[in-house]
């Protein structure tokens, strides 16, 4: 939606959590020589500055990137998310990567990337990034209508990024026939579905969860509460449904979330890993 700028969320507990599972599907794709594509449906602005004033309005960072900025187990079980970390931090020392940058940055020469993006700040902000990268197409469109228009992508390997702002109910229908209708015409892509856990008045994660196991294809689902679910409206966590998603991903993110625990939640918090539909 156009009032939605992540700026105001960068580097967060939310996006802790994405940008390490992001890392760890390239690892897999790029484990083989063949090209691959990545479609990012909602890209947001590619990095961030977060000395701004957006950033410094509610400091989400200071619950996220900056608590594991120095965690050695991190860095050994997921070293390409420091690297990327790094190379931001030589535009700017207060710099954070979206997920565009980390997968610009990860990604090799035979790749091809798609970056949708529909604010127009952001969307130019990205343009500005890439424009001198063959690899990467940024459009300033519906990213759920254009995927029946791209799919199925020349490479046919690859992996879909959804990360909506769900700021309303019917996001979570819309998201969900988006991607019943992406999996048809793209049955061997990796499609990786972000979700926020609401307060339990408003949290339709429950219904993705379900709808999602009845599709029957290999289904992980990872979440991180960093603190206790309760009555009202706030993001207590947040989690990932990741559809045909990788041989040994579940373990690779099971270590992950271990070490994300204790830096990243409070006392009530937790995390939680399940194979939903298992591999074939």
């Amino acid at each position: 939606m156009l009032s939605y700028r992540h700026l105001y969320h960068a580097g967060n507990h939310a996006d802790v959590l994405k940008h390490l599972t992001l890392c760890l599907m390239l690892r897999h794709l790029n484990a083989k020589d063949k090209p691959y594509c990545l479609i990012d449906t909602h890209a947001g602005a590619g990095v961030y500055e977060l000395r701004c004033a957006e950033a410094q309005k509610n400091l989400e960072f200071q619950s996220g990137v900056e608590r594991i900025a120095d965690c050695k187990a991190l860095m050994q079980s997921v070293p390409e998310y420091y690297e990327v970390l790094h190379k931001a931090y030589q535009r700017s020392p207060s710099c954070y990567p979206g997920s565009p940058y980390f997968a610009a940055s990860l990604s090799r020469e035979s790749d091809k990337l798609w970056f949708f993006e529909l604010h127009p700040r952001d969307e130019q902000s990205l343009f500005e990034q890439f424009r001198q990268d063959p690899r990467i197409t940024v459009q300033r469109r519906d990213s759920l209508a254009a995927l029946k228009a791209i799919l199925p992508p020349q490479p046919r390997r690859g992996l879909c990024f959804i990360d909506p702002a769900f700021e309303e109910q019917n996001e979570y229908y819309e998201v969900l026939k988006a991607l019943k209708s992406a999996l048809k015409r793209w049955n061997t892509g990796i499609f990786a579905l972000w979700y926020p856990v609401l307060g339990r008045l408003r949290d339709y994660s429950k219904n993705l969860r379900s709808e999602s196991r009845r599709l029957n294809v290999p289904l992980l689902q990872l979440e991180l509460r960093v603190s206790a679910q309760g009555e009202d409206l706030g993001m207590c966590g947040s989690g990932l449904l990741i559809y045909n998603y990788p041989f040994g991903l579940e373990k690779e993110l099971s270590s992950v979330l271990q070490i994300l625990k204790p830096l990243l939640c409070s006392r009530d918090g937790l995390t939680e890993l399940n194979v939903l539909v298992p591999q074939p």
